[in-house]
């Protein structure tokens, strides 16, 4: 196995892949898990990955089961730092139990025990979400939360993927807690706090593509779709969010990060009309609606220790729409 300083887990993911980009384009060695040679094959020719030509920074590493207790024993040999993204987002399709909670639990664990087992390993960076410490139901705006706050772990059974996958997020979450307490590792570790993670997406070649991620979510407000269930707000930009996860690879980088600018999901289509009116009068983009959960969740901190300053709501939604009329092939009129 070729010799790496950064194990990336999740890679052909939304935000793995953008951390993979930003990782390379920072300068460092790669070795990204993926599933299947197949997965390996795609990233080595994906565009974006063949733009940067550092092929000779980047190897690949085969984790075929996620939920395997020594998932990434053979996968962790030899670096000094991991950035550990890969986790099953909630899809209607998946069972709650078996698709989402324990994939999502059972991965944390495997990467936590490969990397105290480690010899060489000398910071481990974990991507959580902004539902890893937060109540379920959140409890609106009477309470300010930030990458610090911990809530207690949520028995099932589960009723749906979203609270499944709330609930892993929170156990996953104190049981990293836990593991250092107990352990007290030679390693640093962090924990990356995200809020709904939108904004264009490098790996999307297509409009099947670019619905794929999380964006899903918002292009319903863009596209027409009415959605009853309420969401929390919380929000941050794909790229931002990538940045954040590789400067958390520094020394002196905090143990809880938190990634998140309030925002209102309807608040999208004002934005839109504001940008692309033209598009809205060509029925190119049609109203939609989803209902919002307000949420005090607080990244200040994390603004402050990075001297860094997160993209708007507006920003993101602008990002999004840009990059979904290029797919339909029409050149945004800005």
């Amino acid at each position: 196995m070729p010799s790496s300083s950064l194990l990336i887990t999740g890679a052909t993911g939304f935000i793995g892949f953008q951390v993979l980009l930003t990782a390379l384009q920072e300068g460092w060695t790669v070795r990204a898990a993926v599933r299947s040679a197949a997965k390996a094959d795609y990233l080595a020719k994906h565009p974006k990955i063949v733009e940067l030509g550092v092929a000779d920074k980047l190897s690949f590493v085969e984790v075929p089961d996620i939920c395997d207790e020594n998932a990434y024993e053979e996968a962790i040999k030899g670096v000094t730092h991991v950035i550990h993204t890969a986790s099953p987002i909630p899809s209607p399709f998946l069972d709650p139990l078996n698709g989402v909670y324990e994939p999502n639990v059972k991965s944390v664990n495997a990467m936590l025990q490969a990397a105290l087992k480690s010899h060489s390993l000398k910071k481990l960076v974990i991507t959580s979400s902004q539902y890893g410490n937060s109540p379920s139901p959140p409890d609106s705006m009477s309470q300010t939360i930030d990458a610090d706050s911990r809530v207690p772990d949520v028995p099932g059974p589960f009723d749906s993927p979203v609270s499944a996958y709330w609930a892993s997020k929170i156990a996953a979450t104190n049981a990293t807690d836990l593991f250092i307490k107990k352990n007290n590792p030679s390693f640093d570790l962090v924990l990356v706090f995200p809020g709904w993670v939108f904004g264009s997406d490098d790996r999307a070649l297509s409009i099947q593509d670019f619905f794929s991620s999380t964006n899903f979510v918002l292009l319903g407000v863009l596209t027409g779709r009415n959605d009853p269930e309420p969401r929390p707000s919380g929000v941050v930009h794909v790229s931002d969010a990538a940045k954040i996860h590789v400067l958390a690879l520094e020394d002196g980088a905090p143990q809880n990060i938190g990634l998140s600018v309030p925002h209102v999901f309807d608040d999208a289509w004002d934005i839109v009309a504001k940008h692309f009116p033209k598009e809205i009068e060509a029925g190119l983009l049609t109203r939609g609606s989803q209902p919002t959960i307000p949420v005090n969740w607080d990244s200040s901190k994390t603004e402050s220790h990075f001297n860094f300053k997160f993209q708007s709501w507006e920003d993101i939604v602008v990002s999004v729409s840009s990059q979904y009329l290029e797919l339909l092939g029409i050149e945004p009129k800005l």
